[in-house]
């Protein structure tokens, strides 16, 4: 089981791919906890399965490379915030 801050994997996601962002904290809006953990005990007992990869090292420049070849920079800008921000 891998544990991470929420506000760590913001800033994991916005490195890798050499983009800077401008993370801003919004205590206007509903909070969840403060660690987000999936516990894989069960599928590994059961079936064997675990991680391959730690989350840092799933966020290498390997899928990066597929996402912004698919992307247009115009699109995904005008609906950025509210794939953000939306519930």
């Amino acid at each position: 089981m891998e544990r991470i801050r929420v506000i760590d994997a913001a800033k994991m996601v916005s490195i890798f791919p050499g983009q800077k962002a401008d993370i801003r904290m919004r205590p206007d809006m509903p909070t969840g906890p403060v660690n987000r953990v999936a516990d894989n005990a069960l599928a590994k007992k059961t079936d064997g399965l675990g991680a391959e990869n730690s989350f840092p090292g799933g966020l290498c420049a390997r899928p990066w490379t597929g996402y912004f070849a698919s992307k247009q920079k115009e699109q995904v800008r005008a609906v950025l915030e509210k794939m953000l921000t939306a519930r």
